[in-house]
């Protein structure tokens, strides 16, 4: 069986290169790993700059804002997103790693919504105004749709579901808002630890995958919550190393990577794990911290699989 491996999307911004050059640099990176659903890096920006295309939306001294009624830009094909999946796909090419796939990361209508308002709310009443989140839903959806017609995966981050920004149920139906008609590799990330209603809440995204995280103090106990039942119609996105690591001693050993991958398979079976990757994004670490975490985890897949002689 195919045995994937991937990246939740954000690696430390490169300092000093250009665009092309920094996103060549975690290409490059990733392969070298053995990663086969690669990310552009999120190099250009991160998860809530990269939208600035965004009508309604203003730019603000700790970032955007919101000024009046969020809405789509008028051509999506112009969506920056879009340059930074294309040169990645004409890069695999020219180095004839075709083979590869290409993951696109969107923010999700919940933790996009909350973070520009933390930054102005324009016409919106607060933060807890739910125009916000609707508004923010339909503004991703003709993107998302866009982007789910290319060869692709398309991954929707939304770390703010685990928080509790509203009543779970409410913030599904505007992810699923978003997601509109859109078909194909879709996969919804979402961090931190899990209370049950808002993991129960997750099966009912009109995606394929869900990503999750597994190996942080508090994210271990995700585990506890997952049966085979409940995934008869999805797959996990199985965030096997923490990235919580300051330095690159305290990246987590490969044979306890190995032991974690070894309980998952025995709770949910090996069939239902979609994915290998890191709990979150890689951009609060070092460069040498988050090639490390890379290492470790590819290391630790590969070894287990070799063993088991799957």
């Amino acid at each position: 069986m195919k045995i994937n491996k991937t990246v939740i999307g954000s690696f430390p911004t490169r300092k000093g290169l250009t665009i092309e050059q920094a996103i060549r640099e975690i290409v490059d990176l990733q392969l070298k790993y053995g990663i086969n659903i690669i990310s552009d890096g999120e190099q250009r920006a991160d998860m809530v700059e990269y939208f600035y295309q965004l009508k309604g939306l203003i730019r603000k001294p700790h970032g955007l804002g919101i000024e009046s009624k969020v809405e789509s830009l008028e051509n999506v094909r112009e969506f920056v997103k879009l340059k930074d999946y294309y040169f990645v796909k004409d890069y695999l090419k020219k180095i004839s790693r075709e083979d590869v796939k290409v993951k696109v990361t969107i923010t999700g209508p919940i933790t996009l919504g909350f973070s520009l308002a933390l930054n102005g709310l324009g016409n919106y009443s607060s933060i807890r105004d739910l125009r916000i989140y609707e508004d923010t839903a339909r503004a991703l959806n003709p993107i998302i749709e866009y982007i789910s017609k290319l060869d692709c995966y398309i991954q929707i981050d939304e770390p703010s579901l685990s928080t509790r920004v509203m009543e779970a149920n409410q913030a599904i139906k505007f992810v699923n808002e978003a997601l509109g008609k859109a078909k194909g590799n879709l996969i919804a990330h979402v961090c931190g630890a899990l209370t049950k209603d808002v993991f129960d809440s997750l099966f009912n995204l009109n995606v394929n995958t869900l990503s999750l995280a597994f190996s942080g103090p508090e994210e271990r106990r995700n585990i506890n919550l997952l049966s085979k039942e409940l995934f008869e119609f999805k797959q996990l996105g199985f965030g096997c190393i923490s990235v919580l690591a300051m330095r690159e001693e305290e990246v987590e050993e490969v044979s306890r990577i190995e032991e974690r991958i070894d309980k998952m398979v025995e709770k949910l079976g090996i069939d239902k794990i979609g994915f290998y990757h890191p709990d979150c994004g890689l951009r609060s670490n070092t460069e040498k911290v988050a090639e490390k975490i890379l290492e470790n985890m590819s290391k630790a897949v590969s070894n287990y699989f070799f063993k088991k002689r799957i």
